[in-house]
């Protein structure tokens, strides 16, 4: 009876005994003569719209994602109401881990980061940055609500800046769903 299941992928349960998948339950069944229970199945899967990602959960991404995602729900676009919990994400360009994936969203945990030494526009809202102080922290002046002026006397006190603004950016911290098509942009995080 088993040999008609070989193409099953999933679990089972045969007389009781909870297997793998079908050629286990083969081989310990495979000489028996009495009557066989099979349940197909037996392990609760998530549901379809629920799936947990493939790839691996330690590979980071750093996605750029459209100005919508960073607006709380409206009644013309109550997505964040629905499935976020009224929280839209903190900013536009952040670094994370994808948690579960469906075929239109992707929930993940993210985190503020400095994600190159030179930033073209802002990590909060997106504009193009100009400004050399501006890029290496890759937020503009008012976001960051920091002058176009260079406070620092010396290169060390401005990589000291951006070691702290690193920090701070590193605790701004998100998990939620994303649409798919929000995301303008994605690549692995090198860190």
């Amino acid at each position: 009876m088993l040999e008609l299941l070989k193409s099953y992928p999933g679990n089972l349960k045969v007389n009781g005994r909870e297997f793998e998948n079908v050629f286990q339950a083969i081989q310990a069944f495979g000489g028996y003569q009495g009557k066989l229970v099979i349940e197909l199945n037996t392990k609760s899967a998530p549901p379809p719209w629920e799936e947990e990602v493939e790839e691996s959960k330690e590979t980071e991404y750093v996605i750029k994602v459209k100005r919508y995602m960073t607006r709380p729900g409206s009644p013309s676009f109550d997505f964040m109401d629905k499935w976020n919990n009224g929280v839209p994400m903190p900013m536009r360009v952040m670094v994370g881990k994808k948690l579960k994936e469906t075929r239109g969203m992707v929930k993940m945990e993210l985190r503020g980061e400095i994600v190159q030494k030179v930033n073209p526009v802002c990590m909060k809202c997106g504009r193009t940055l100009t400004n050399p102080v501006s890029q290496y922290f890759g937020i503009g002046p008012e976001c960051g609500g920091h002058n176009y002026i260079s406070p620092f006397e010396t290169d060390a006190e401005l990589q000291q800046a951006i070691r702290e603004t690193r920090k701070q950016l590193q605790s701004v911290t998100w998990t939620g769903w994303v649409i798919k098509s929000a995301i303008e942009e994605q690549k692995i995080w090198e860190g």
